[in-house]
Parts: C-alpha cells; sequence; structure tokens
C-alpha cells in the first residue's frame, strides 16, 4: 500500500469459518526459508494483515492455509492456497516523486555541476537551478521523457552562492541545495 518494504495481505472467508489463518512467505529464490506473516497464526474476524522489512525491489512468494484448532494440530485445511508471487517496489524519493537515484557532484563547485537522476515513469520534467532571490538561472523542459538523465549545468558566470536546484515531477517537486564557491 505504497510501501516499498511493506506487504499487505487480505482475504474473507468465503469457504466458510475457521480458527485462525497462517501465511507464509519467502524470497522467490530456490532454497530461500519461508517466514510468517502475523506470527504462527491470525485468528479469525480478522481478514488482513501488513508485513513490513520486505526488500525494495525484491521478489517474493507467499501462499496460506487455515486451522480449524486454535492449537493447530492436525485440523486444517488440506492443502496451501496455490502461490502468490509479487515484486516490492523499488525506492521513489522525496515521498514518492517519480525520479530515482538523484545525483549532484562536485557539491560544492567552482563552475560545473553533474546532475543525474532516472525516470521511473514517462513524464514531463522541468530541471531548473534558482538563486537564493528566487531568479531561475537554468531551466530545461523534458517533455515525456523516461530513463537516465544526465547534465553538466555550468554556473561559472554566476555569484558565488547559495542555488536550489528543482526538478518538477508528475508527483511533486525535488529539491536539492547547491553551494557554488
Amino acid at each position: 500500500a505504497g510501501s516499498t518494504t511493506q506487504a499487505t495481505f487480505t482475504w474473507d472467508d468465503s469457504n466458510g469459518a475457521y480458527s485462525f489463518m497462517r501465511i507464509k512467505a519467502r524470497v522467490d529464490v530456490t532454497g530461500a526459508t519461508w517466514f510468517n506473516v502475523g506470527g504462527a497464526g491470525v485468528a479469525y474476524g480478522t481478514f488482513t494483515k501488513n508485513k513490513n522489512g520486505l526488500t525494495p525491489g525484491e521478489s517474493y512468494r507467499g501462499q496460506s492455509r487455515t486451522w480449524c484448532s486454535p492449537n493447530g494440530g492436525a485440523w486444517k485445511s488440506p492443502t496451501w492456497t496455490p502461490l502468490l508471487f509479487w515484486t516490492q517496489p523499488t525506492i521513489r524519493l522525496e515521498g514518492g516523486s517519480a525520479i530515482a537515484n538523484l545525483d549532484v557532484y562536485p557539491n560544492p563547485s567552482r563552475d560545473i555541476f553533474n546532475v543525474s537522476f532516472t525516470s521511473e515513469d514517462v513524464q514531463d520534467l522541468e530541471v531548473r537551478v534558482i538563486n537564493v532571490v528566487g531568479e531561475v538561472v537554468y531551466t530545461e523542459n523534458l517533455q515525456q521523457f523516461v530513463g537516465e538523465y544526465t547534465k553538466a549545468i555550468d554556473l561559472v558566470t554566476y555569484t558565488k552562492g547559495i542555488y536550489f536546484l528543482e526538478i518538477t515531477t508528475n508527483n511533486g517537486v525535488v529539491n536539492k541545495k547547491l553551494i557554488l564557491q
């Protein structure tokens, strides 16, 4: 649900009442160790469970099974459910912006700032550099851009001081402070 490290499992009781549901999952590679989601079991009446601590970009598999008795034991559904496969979303900057791997170097710089990032989705982007009084000293509009962006921005003709790199994405604005010395 919007988290790169959390998966939410939901189910219903359309096959009838039960005592508890056990959910297990593991990284989707041969020989990976299964782990429980929700401990030994989730009591009947609760139909959702979150699992935290997952790895962004990692692929997982999971399945579940119901038990009739609160003590576990032999009285359970005959088989585990079919496997469910998923991949956790990758990390996004600034609470969900649509760019990743933003890098600005060198910073501080005497002249050139190398700016690079990856646009995960096709989107319109605006890359700007603004001085401390809000004047735009560099701007570039990228229409329907996706993939790797790399640009050397030369500020040698500008006054030494603090500037701000602003990247406007579909999901908001990413800011980075630049120091021209």
